[in-house]
């Protein structure tokens, strides 16, 4: 929550008695009250200008809101003669904020008076008009109503500065901005968009209470409708993203600026890599500028929930999805066919893939050398960390192209 200074602190003269009356419920009383700041052990009330001290002082405005009542904490109750002896009770208590003042004397001839903990802004609730009582507050940089859509104001009546604190759905200083659950599925990741639309725009996440720019993909771009949450972009010509890097298992984001620039050569890990759950994973590769991709069903928490510890998990598009990837110059081995997350044979020298399909000319998994996928490594080429690696007589020959992919959850 963001505190916002007062342009200016009051500081003109104003008069010890009440303004003349005013229509409405509403008025203000104006009283020259002064006390110590809170370092002051005890507070100290002057009515006049004949005092001199080298000390600041600081003024206080209550604002009259008849036959209302605030039913909050008590911090004190006294009885007093007039609004102005109620008023002063609450300046000389560093703990209240604001007070209830019955609307007629008693038997005894003196007001009851509430000293409160809270002011009407945090507690708007309890805040409720009565036939008994008036309610004063100290005048406030909330009383304008500076925080949107339902938010709570709060004042610090220190230094006259305020901040929001947002109610479920909203973020900005003032809470000016609506986030929507990304796509019903994100419980800790929030979309800001501006507008709703099929085109893909820049959009807002707020991940880890951060706030994110990322480019959303919007429309059936190759996965489907609706919008798609970047993740990943890895080049299969660089290490980046190899099989055994870190990045597979850590939490650490890297060139976050890469999120924003869609389908292009920049490598990115994003925070949704460990903060996004989803539904649905899209898998996209670029070879010589031809972009083509394939979608994979699969809820989970995250995608660091399915790789970090290393465990292989399924999937089940079948071998001639996958080369859907590379297009008509595809390539796999006939057996072992092993495909979905951390697929690995039995010997971790030879193929393996973060995310894809590895495959052996024998009738195991034991020394697999064709894959296609995300994040690979091992024989025929270690070198490629994304795109197809095949050899050993492979169903369209031995290939070793390295793509740019692409990784989007929905």
């Amino acid at each position: 929550m963001v505190f916002h200074l007062p342009k200016q602190r009051i500081s003109q003269e104003v008069p010890s008695s009440p303004l003349p009356p005013v229509s409405g419920a509403i008025m203000s009383f104006y009283y020259k009250l002064f006390f110590f700041p809170v370092t002051e052990s005890k507070p100290v009330y002057r009515e006049g200008n004949s005092a001199s001290s080298t000390r600041t002082f600081l003024r206080r405005t209550f604002i009259k809101h008849e036959f209302h009542h605030l039913n909050v904490r008590l911090v004190g109750t006294v009885a007093v003669s007039d609004a102005f002896d109620c008023t002063l009770e609450c300046l000389s208590n560093p703990f209240c904020l604001s007070v209830n003042l019955a609307a007629f004397k008693g038997a005894h001839g003196k007001l009851w008076c509430e000293l409160l903990s809270s002011d009407k802004f945090r507690n708007s609730t309890e805040y409720k008009g009565n036939k008994s009582s008036h309610h004063f507050a100290i005048e406030s940089p909330c009383s304008s109503s500076p925080c949107q859509h339902e938010a709570t104001c709060v004042t610090n009546y220190r230094d006259g500065s305020f901040g929001c604190r947002c109610a479920k759905g909203f973020i900005g200083e003032y809470c000016e901005k609506e986030i929507y659950p990304f796509i019903n599925m994100i419980t800790n990741g929030f979309l800001f968009i501006s507008n709703r639309s099929n085109a893909s725009q820049l959009v807002t996440l707020y991940l880890d209470f951060k706030l994110i720019t990322v480019l959303c993909q919007m429309g059936d771009f190759g996965c489907g409708y609706g919008g798609w949450t970047p993740v990943m972009k890895t080049d299969g010509n660089q290490a980046t993203f190899h099989y055994d890097s870190h990045y597979w298992s850590d939490k650490n984001q890297y060139n976050i600026v890469g999120g924003r620039t869609g389908f292009d050569s920049q490598e990115t890990k994003l925070p949704t890599y460990w903060n996004t759950p989803f539904s649905k994973i899209c898998l996209g590769m670029k070879i010589s500028g031809q972009l083509r991709f394939i979608v994979i069903n699969k809820p989970a928490n995250s995608l660091h929930s399915l790789i970090a510890d290393g465990t292989y998990r399924a999937s089940s598009l079948g071998r001639n999805e996958w080369k859907t990837l590379i297009g008509a110059q595809g390539s796999l081995q006939l057996n072992c066919n092993k495909e979905g997350f951390n697929a690995v044979g039995t010997s971790s020298h030879h193929a393996k893939a973060r995310i894809g399909y590895i495959a052996n000319q024998e009738n195991d998994c034991g020394s697999c050398d064709s894959r296609i996928g995300f994040g690979t490594g091992g024989g025929p080429d270690n070198s490629n960390t994304c795109g197809n690696a095949a050899a050993v007589f492979p169903d369209n020959g031995d290939k070793y192209i390295k793509a740019m992919g692409y990784i989007l959850v929905q």
